[in-house]
């Protein structure tokens, strides 16, 4: 604790003497504790703000950051089938509380400090008209507000807080497809990604208030946008350990080291979790790594009677995971393959017809996941394993990230090239190993050839954007 009040000590005394923004220790105060999960203390404080200086527009804009966290957080405590709706109807009040927030300032002298927090609120009006999908209006007001940033920027280039929502423009932007693509192009609205990650890049490491906003942003585009958890690692990292009482954090940042098969870290990130912060569905996925199948089985059997899952899609993927885990404790549920969809049930399919051999693949898998860097292991001969299909793509990315971690990148390369290129299974995730490996060894314009050939017929546009960083 006395630690996190000298940071907020520090950053509240900086001088930013090239900044128009006229920041204060309780400004500072206001985005820790909502970022740390404290909204009471921080709308209290918004609201003292607010009463001592009505017509300022920079607590309102705080109090919309504020209320976005919060309702984030709070939907959490719902599940995939209601967690939507929670959002929407939030949402929407705060959409309507903003628009009443602009129209408070519609005619207030335009000093670069009051332009600089109307731009943001404009920024945020764009975002939450976006998740109600009203996308006129979205475009709209995300115009309005990249053109202020944009004049702000122009006489004050060291103005860093306002790269964050001029990155979150120009990087989304680029990513647009369908309907919205559509908006976008009547407004003439466009974007560039590698631009936009450059913006963001600039706020975490100078801006002001907008530091960890830039944080959570890049570790959230990166593994969710580009399928990148390697670089998402280190946002997350800094963002746990600045705001402890944020549990969405601390669950995320296991999820990132587990879909990185850093098992001994993640166990440790569980075993300290004071917060319950840690979903059942992520200590599921941790349990059937670490080859604890009847404990997995159990929590999921409660996760999926109650649907306790954020998003429909971990529902569907979890039956999967019960279904196969029960195999490799000859445990079979009868009947379970009437809830698995077509493709699932190809893997369940191939996993029972082969159990031996698939025992072996997951043990393997797990000893790989908990192997140290630079350690090196004996990689297991398995006779019975089939020549195609899951459980040899399995065995095959393993042991790519067997010889990532040993350090041998040629022939984690070899390996991870030939499971891409055979597109059934780990196909993706061995893309994701190789252009994490060519940013520190540089390939040559033929495996550069060969890897964009692969990401094409993979028809993956997130591996696609994460793979523009090895054409620089």
């Amino acid at each position: 604790m006395k630690k996190i009040l000298l940071f907020i000590i520090l950053i509240a005394t900086t001088s930013f003497a090239n900044s128009p923004l006229n920041t204060n220790g309780a400004d500072h105060q206001i985005i820790f504790w909502s970022f740390n999960h404290q909204f009471e203390r921080a709308e209290k404080l918004i609201e003292e703000k607010i009463a001592e200086k009505p017509n300022v527009p920079k607590y309102y804009f705080l109090k919309v950051v504020t209320e976005s966290l919060k309702q984030l957080a709070e939907s959490d405590q719902y599940n995939f089938e209601k967690r939507f709706e929670y959002r929407r109807k939030k949402n929407l009040e705060l959409i309507e509380y903003t628009e009443r927030v602009m129209e408070k300032f519609d005619d207030i002298e335009m000093t670069p400090e009051n332009k600089y927090y109307l731009a943001n609120l404009y920024g945020y009006l764009g975002r939450m008209y976006a998740l109600d999908r009203s996308f006129m209006s979205a475009f709209n007001n995300a115009s309005k507000g990249k053109d202020l940033l944009e004049e702000l920027v122009e006489d004050y280039p060291d103005l860093y807080d306002a790269y964050l929502l001029l990155g979150m423009f120009e990087y989304y932007a680029d990513r647009l497809g369908g309907v919205t693509e559509f908006f976008a192009g009547i407004l003439g609205f466009s974007g560039d990604r590698t631009r936009g990650l450059e913006y963001l890049k600039i706020a975490q490491r100078k801006g002001q208030l907008t530091k960890p906003m830039a944080e959570f942003i890049l570790g959230e585009t990166y593994f969710t946008q580009e399928d990148n958890p390697f670089q998402a690692y280190g946002y997350f990292n800094l963002l746990i350990k600045k705001y402890p009482n944020n549990k969405g954090f601390y669950d995320w940042y296991v999820r990132i080291h587990l879909s990185l098969d850093r098992l001994n870290e993640a166990e440790e990130l569980i075993n300290k979790d004071k917060n319950s912060a840690v979903t059942g569905y992520t200590k599921s996925s941790f349990l059937i790594k670490i080859g604890e199948y009847k404990q997995a089985v159990s929590l999921l059997n409660e996760l999926i009677d109650k649907k306790d899952f954020k998003w429909g899609g971990a529902y569907k993927h979890a039956k999967l995971m019960r279904a196969i885990s029960s195999l490799l404790i000859d445990e079979p549920i009868p009947g379970v393959e009437k809830e698995l969809d077509e493709e699932q049930l190809i893997i369940y399919s191939e996993i029972k017809n082969n159990l031996p051999a698939a025992k072996k693949v997951y043990e393997f898998a797990t000893k790989v996941g908990r192997l140290n860097t630079g350690v090196k292991m004996e990689i297991p001969k398995i006779d019975d394993l089939p020549e195609r299909g899951y459980l040899r793509s399995m065995y095959d990315f393993y042991t790519g990230v067997y010889y990532e971690r040993y350090r041998d990148g040629t022939n984690a390369v070899r390996v991870f090239h030939n499971v891409a290129e055979d597109r059934s299974h780990f196909s993706n995730q061995s893309v994701e190993y190789l252009i994490q490996i060519y940013k520190s060894f540089k390939p040559t314009e033929e495996q550069l050839d060969k890897l964009e050939d692969i990401i094409d017929d993979l028809e993956d546009e997130d591996l696609e954007f994460s793979f523009m960083d090895l054409r620089k």
